[in-house]
């Protein structure tokens, strides 16, 4: 397992954005509406935009990779651990399952899907 993505939620990208990019000076590696990446070495910073009022607008997330979702599920089940969802196939690229850990952050983890 790798932390892929350090993620920071938010209703409103503009001063996140202008803080990283504009004032820290990190360069972007992709932006797309909604959505921001920094390249900063072994894991990415992201910020990601949340339209409705809840735990995923005020806090941060992170996304760790590996190498199969499924099993990693039935691991976590075992320890007491229910997902937020079934694992689901995302259009960009991974098949992932979320928990949240204790105080409301969302932890992902992605499997890569076959090209």
């Amino acid at each position: 397992m790798r932390l892929g993505f350090t993620i920071l939620f938010a209703r409103d990208l503009g001063p996140l954005l202008a803080f990283y990019k504009d004032s820290v000076g990190l360069p972007a590696s992709a932006e797309h509406p909604g959505w921001v990446e920094f390249d900063t070495g072994s894991a990415k910073l992201a910020l990601h935009r949340t339209g409705t009022d809840g735990v995923e607008t005020r806090g941060m997330g992170l996304f760790f990779t590996v190498d199969n979702v499924d099993a990693l599920v039935r691991r976590l089940a075992e320890r007491g651990l229910q997902p937020k969802a079934p694992p689901v196939g995302q259009d960009f690229g991974f098949r992932t399952v979320a928990y949240t850990d204790p105080l409301g952050n969302q932890v992902e983890f992605g499997e890569p899907l076959a090209p």
